[in-house]
């Protein structure tokens, strides 16, 4: 034995064996059974030493003293590292993904919502996608709209094409058209730029505003960053797909059935984790694991997500979420490709 992630050649055989053959069926895997399936006809015992060897190095585990072996979350992740190979998706599941997303109404939420449905179906796990937050969002143009009770309505059009109405309260009384003057104002000066980059800036000008500025577009301006843009909103979560993870032998116990459901009643940590990934180097896959997961009620599941782009820009992430034992492959292709469909898709328009 060489250590962690220095395995011999038929180790490597065995552990990818059994981690296939748990995948595939959700029983402890027995020597036997690898010995079946071994090209050079490997005994039953020599299988067995094998097994012994990688369970003293953490790869399996051994739920039962009769029963045969389980890999690991160190197992999954060194088959998905260095074991797993590429799964192409093929061409009628192509066929549908693209169908499925064009078909798709204009209404973001929809869209989204298309895209959740997506992957769970072509994963067989759960999909998940956050949506752009409100400050990561390009400005494209900004209206308000005057209403009783001093309100103003603020519409605030933003890119990749979608549209946020938030309610001002004023101090004073303000005419539609001030309000369209200082819109306008907002407009020239800021479009293109995203809704957090717009926010730290108006505070930077606050000072040279006042002095070259007339009141009203200072007053419009410090209301637009404190009460449409100053709540640091997260992207809204779409979730599709639990029942799928409820049909696995996992989670077969009502304990366990229990805390899956809470879990997803949870959302605020699907959303600090799919935010995570905007936010680490690198715009590639990310995989974790089961307690590589940060949240302890994340330790039964695998995430595999990835950001979504617009023009460059990384304004998302999508995913699937299952148990660890799930069929790497698929998923890892299916996260891929929808996420660099979804790129296009947007960037497009």
């Amino acid at each position: 034995m060489q250590g962690k992630g220095k395995l011999e050649r038929r180790q490597h055989e065995v552990l990818a064996a059994i981690v296939r053959r748990y995948v595939s069926t959700g029983v402890p895997v027995g020597s036997k059974a690898i010995a079946e399936e071994s090209a050079e006809g490997v005994s039953p015992a020599t299988i067995r030493s094998i097994m012994a060897e990688l369970e003293a190095e953490g790869f399996l585990a051994q739920p039962h003293i009769s029963a045969g072996r389980v890999p690991t979350d160190l197992a999954y992740r060194f088959y998905v590292d260095q074991l797993a190979g590429v799964a192409g998706l093929g061409a009628a599941t192509e066929h549908y993904i693209h169908a499925s997303l064009g078909a798709t109404a204009a209404s973001p939420e929809e869209f989204m919502g298309a895209i959740s449905h997506i992957l769970s179906e072509v994963s067989r796990n759960v999909g998940v996608v956050l949506a752009p937050a409100l400050e990561e969002k390009l400005l494209d143009h900004v209206k308000f709209v005057a209403l009783p009770d001093r309100r103003v309505l603020a519409v605030i059009v933003s890119r990749p094409d979608l549209i946020e109405n938030h309610v001002i309260r004023l101090d004073d009384e303000m005419s539609q058209a001030e309000l369209d003057h200082a819109a306008e104002y907002l407009n020239v000066e800021f479009r293109g730029w995203s809704l957090r980059t717009i926010r730290l800036e108006i505070f930077k000008r606050m000072e040279e505003m006042k002095a070259v500025c007339d009141s009203l577009v200072t007053r419009v301006a410090t209301l637009f960053v404190e009460g449409a843009l100053g709540r640091d909103e997260s992207g809204s979560l779409f979730v599709d797909g639990t029942e799928k993870i409820l049909d696995q032998p996992e989670f077969a116990e009502i304990r366990k059935v229990r805390e899956l459901l809470v879990t997803f009643e949870e959302k605020a940590k699907l959303v600090k984790i799919l935010t995570g990934c905007l936010e680490s180097p690198g715009r590639g896959l990310r995989i974790l694991i089961g307690r590589e997961n940060s949240e302890a009620e994340m330790h039964p599941f695998t995430l595999i997500l990835a950001p979504y782009l617009y023009r460059n820009r990384a304004v998302g992430a999508l995913g699937v979420m299952g148990p660890t034992r799930m069929e790497y492959e698929r998923a890892i292709t299916a996260v891929e490709y929808v996420a660099q469909l979804t790129s296009r898709l947007l960037s497009a328009n």
